[in-house]
């Protein structure tokens, strides 16, 4: 009888099982790569936007000159918000920074549009410290997408505060 030449079904079988077992190593090495990847970007991203919010704030209670306050000084209520006037002609009126429903707003004048500064965040906390011309206003937030512990903080010294801000 001849010997024909040709694979046995045994040695089919280990070869799909090989191969079965390298496609499910590559595939898990692809998927944590792309897991990765957006991990990543979601922090940049993230990164960004409060970086962009953080800039906007500055620009805001740098010019911070009065409010509605006891003697005319910017207030803070309850930490979540800041009511006050600014030295910026172009945009008279008071103005409120204000952190409700996981939003931080701005409100340019009284009666107006709030505009959105960033959304998602977790939490936000609004405070002073110091007197008169050595006031500071410091916010910060902690965004729910942001990775684990990251929050985002800005102190800001007014140019022109010659009052105390006033808290209630």
């Amino acid at each position: 009888m001849r010997k024909q030449a040709g694979f046995t079904l045994i040695e089919l079988i280990a070869c799909i099982v090989i191969l079965g077992i390298i496609g499910i190593g590559a595939s898990s090495l692809l998927s944590l790569g792309m897991r990765s990847f957006f991990t990543a970007r979601n922090a940049d991203n993230t990164g960004m936007v409060a970086q962009i919010a953080l800039e906007r704030i500055a620009l805001e209670l740098r010019d911070v000159n009065g409010g509605v306050g006891a003697g005319g000084a910017a207030q803070v209520l309850a930490g979540t918000s800041i009511v006050y006037t600014t030295t910026q002609t172009a945009l008279p009126g008071t103005r409120t920074l204000a952190y409700a429903g996981g939003a931080l707003t701005l409100t340019p004048a009284t009666g107006a549009t709030a505009r959105t500064l960033i959304n998602g965040l977790s939490s936000c906390s609004m405070t002073f410290s110091g007197t008169a011309q050595s006031s500071a206003f410091t916010v910060t937030f902690f965004m729910s997408n942001a990775p684990t512990g990251e929050h985002f903080s800005i102190t800001v010294k007014p140019r022109s505060n010659s009052t105390t801000p006033v808290t209630s």
